[in-house]
């Protein structure tokens, strides 16, 4: 869903499932987007079955997200919240889209992008560089651990890249951010490992 800025410049923002209620920026650049969902539906906390999103919305969630022409950009959304007609004492559960993780105040592409800017620097630049705090890196660094690489996600393979990074204050705790250059020069993270058994079973399995 692409957005328009003051100056009628096009920007996408690649985030699924979701239409623009609005944008403003402000005096010192940042921007605020505000989104709601287009999903009538989310899973039950309980049952797991899909119930419809008929209970209203939850309070406003307020996510950091990718740089728009090198502002600080906010996505703004009310979650849709749904009630379970089937479970016994009738639980509502608030409504998660693909694009961010609860309790998160990042979206998943912010998230990677935070992941990019550690590679050859550390993670108290990158939260002054971002003004986002040593612990949200740190909690971007976390949200990524995985077991090992998905190799089928990945379509062109170029050079892979392993990076360490120091995940604790004041102590020699490192996990490995693996990534690999595309054929056009693009970098994506595969995975973030958090020792170096796995890092070995991953990349040479």
């Amino acid at each position: 869903m692409p957005i328009s800025t003051s100056a009628q410049i096009r920007v996408p923002l690649d985030i699924p499932h979701v239409d623009v209620l609005g944008t403003k920026q402000t005096q010192d650049g940042q921007f605020f987007i505000t989104v709601e969902s287009r999903k009538e539906t989310t899973k039950c906390g309980v049952c797991k079955q899909e119930i419809p999103c008929n209970y209203g919305v939850g309070e406003k969630v307020q996510l950091r997200h990718l740089p728009i022409l090198g502002y600080e950009t906010y996505i703004v959304i009310q979650p849709r919240r749904a009630q379970c007609p089937t479970c016994l004492h009738k639980p509502t559960t608030t409504q998660t889209l693909s694009w961010y993780e609860q309790r998160s105040p990042h979206t998943k592409a912010y998230d990677t992008y935070l992941m990019k800017q550690l590679i050859g620097s550390c993670v108290k630049d990158v939260g002054e560089k971002e003004k986002v705090g040593y612990d949200a890196v740190l909690g971007a660094l976390q949200r990524q651990v995985a077991d090992e690489v998905n190799w089928d996600e990945i379509e062109n393979l170029g050079t892979i890249g392993i990076d360490e990074v120091a995940h604790k204050k004041g102590r020699k705790s490192y996990r490995a951010v693996i990534t690999a250059r595309q054929d056009d020069g693009t970098l994506i993270v595969l995975a973030v490992l958090d020792n170096r058994k796995k890092r070995q079973s991953a990349i040479f399995s």
